[in-house]
């Protein structure tokens, strides 16, 4: 593997990094008084073990003073002699699996492993997919070939085409879904339900209907089926934060404003699911599109709820999934976008679709914190139609980098790897 830090420098123990211009105020509050405006690069002591308070650090500048600084303007250092690491048994690892046009994403921690979305386009992605996990459980036998749930976030193919064969060769203990059978990838969602409970043991079915997660408040839907994990020590927290707006009788769960397009768009049913694990965030929105972006910033409007440190891309990096809102609302470390690689020119391809656009990969370049090594990759100005661009910040792409690993333990610290 190569390892690509978001850190640019190394440094003593419980230190940050500041990234781009920002306030230290004398409180962990945004109308507290300024005390002072460190320079980019310039290193500040963490206090109070570097716990965050309302999404600010504790901090002491060089010249002695403390004060509080919000954390997306900061990065932690790994202590000295870390090697840029984060230790395995006290992290998670989420692994954004290749899987060319298509979304499959494995979570790692301590006492389990969860998937979210099982898709991509073609046999040989399937393969991918597939050999990825075999050779996961075999580095951890502890698991016995066991996923404590699967989530698919919607009945697309491109995210639920091989829910059949990862349902038949490992061990699952839970199907979170939509509840939402239609759409390309219909025959899969229609086979797990029955795989389901016909397997033994049963596999535990977890529909998720937007109604039930407006009803559970601003916090987030969750229970033991949806967060099936109990780790020792730091135990991971799923919970869902919308879910699909057909009702198992076939009614509506329908915003106003909604015209027949949302409501038929079967990527605006999508599963929006958090993740988190101590101090370290993950937000995994499906597909989701302007309309669902609009009432998720609008249901989470003055809570963290939305706040992440990774943010996997909604719908490919397409034009239509991702907006400035919404990026400030998540205020990522890290992007990933999952898709296929541009040269691959047929149909049912990111080249095809235009993933990502570029009015895209700008919004997430100007809002993402960390930094990567310059790369150049393409991206789609129109379908069909793309142009170099100089990455140099955290964006990821599994169309341009391959399977992308990024890694965070309990206190925060991030660090992301390229599989090779």
């Amino acid at each position: 593997m190569l390892f690509a830090s978001l850190l640019p420098v190394a440094a003593s123990a419980q230190e940050v990094v500041v990234l781009r211009h920002v306030t230290v105020r004398a409180a962990p509050a945004r109308e507290s008084a300024k005390i002072d405006y460190p320079k980019i690069g310039a290193q500040l002591t963490l206090l109070d073990g570097g716990v965050r308070r309302a999404g600010y650090y504790h901090v002491r500048l060089e010249d002695g003073r403390e004060g509080w600084i919000y954390q997306s303007y900061v990065r932690r250092i790994p202590p000295s002699g870390a090697d840029g690491l984060v230790a395995p048994a006290g992290a998670v690892v989420a692994h954004f699996i290749d899987v060319d046009q298509g979304n499959s994403a494995l979570l790692e921690f301590p006492c389990g492993a969860i998937l979210i979305d099982a898709g991509g386009r073609g046999a040989d992605a399937e393969a991918r997919l597939l050999d990825y996990l075999d050779a996961f459980f075999a580095r951890r036998t502890d698991l016995d070939g066991r996923l404590a749930a699967v989530y698919v976030t919607h009945t697309h193919i491109d995210h639920n085409a091989s829910l059949d064969k990862v349902a038949t060769r490992f061990k699952v203990g839970a199907y979170v879904y939509n509840g939402v059978a239609r759409g390309s990838g219909r025959s899969n969602a229609r086979w797990m339900l029955n795989h389901a409970q016909q397997t033994a043991p049963q596999i535990a079915l977890r529909p998720v209907s937007e109604g039930e997660v407006e009803a559970a408040g601003r916090v987030g839907l969750t229970d033991g089926v949806i967060d099936p994990l109990a780790c020792a020590g730091t135990d991971p927290k799923v919970r869902i934060l919308a879910g699909g707006r057909e009702l198992p009788d076939g009614t509506e769960y329908r915003p106003a404003d909604w015209g027949d397009d949302d409501m038929d768009n079967g990527n605006n049913h999508s599963l929006v699911i958090r993740v988190d694990y101590g101090e370290t965030a993950f937000l995994f929105p499906g597909d989701i599109e302007n309309a669902a972006i609009t009432d998720l910033i609008a249901r989470y409007s003055g809570t963290a709820m939305l706040d992440a440190d990774v943010l996997e891309v909604s719908h490919h990096g397409a034009v239509n999934g991702t907006t400035a809102p919404f990026l400030a609302a998540v205020s990522p470390q890290v992007a990933v976008m999952s898709m296929g690689p541009w040269t691959t020119q047929e149909k049912w391809t990111a080249w095809a679709y235009g993933h990502p656009r570029k009015v895209t990969t700008d919004l997430l370049y100007s809002a993402v914190s960390g930094r990567r090594a310059t790369k150049s990759v393409q991206v789609a100005k129109a379908v069909k139609t793309f142009l170099p661009f100089a990455m140099d910040h955290a964006v990821y792409a599994t169309g341009w980098d391959g399977t992308v690993i990024v890694r965070g333990d309990a206190s925060g610290m991030i660090d992301v790897r390229i599989a090779q």
